[in-house]
């Protein structure tokens, strides 16, 4: 039997593509439900003081831009906080749901401002699970991402499976 042809490897491409692309986007898009979920079960958590252990931003190198020869930095922050739940001691770094990564220092900065080291905070805590924990009990700017990438991605998906399609039923 004779190799495929160059319009069955195109039309498997597709395919595989959309499977690909499709997926990542309904995985996203998952990531984004249940920060939701999450963020919406914490209104109900107890809440205990803690204090801020440490409080910085962290530089992470990604890419290096190519055309500019030099890296790109996005920025993290980074908040270590202690808290005891019924005299066992705890230490988490979680701000919200859907923390995330920033390529603007300036955000990252603004965030750890409000949170200096030695300060106390309020710790929301998982009774079922008192080791998961925020100091803020919503979805974070992270979480927008997901869902703007998943919805990216499957929209990606869905055209590539247009594209198999049409040519599954052109006979190309």
């Amino acid at each position: 039997m004779p190799g495929k042809t160059k319009n069955q490897n195109s039309k498997t491409g597709l395919f595989i593509g959309a499977l690909i692309f499709g997926g990542l986007g309904i995985f996203l898009l998952f990531g984004w439900v249940q920060n939701l979920q999450m963020a919406h079960a914490s209104k109900s958590w107890p809440s205990v003081q803690g204090t801020v252990v440490s409080s910085r931003v962290v530089r992470i190198q990604e890419l290096t831009d190519k055309k500019k020869k030099r890296p790109q930095y996005s920025y993290k922050p980074l908040v270590k906080y202690s808290y005891s739940v019924e005299g066992q001691g705890y230490l988490s770094s979680r701000i919200s749901f859907g923390d995330y990564y920033t390529n603007k220092r300036d955000h990252a900065r603004h965030i750890v401002a409000a949170y200096p080291a030695g300060k106390t905070v309020r710790v929301y805590y998982d009774p079922e699970a008192p080791m998961h924990s925020v100091l803020e009990r919503k979805a974070g700017l992270g979480n927008k991402l997901h869902l703007l990438l998943g919805f990216l991605f499957v929209l990606g998906g869905f055209l590539l499976l247009y594209g198999f399609f049409v040519k599954l039923f052109r006979g190309e």
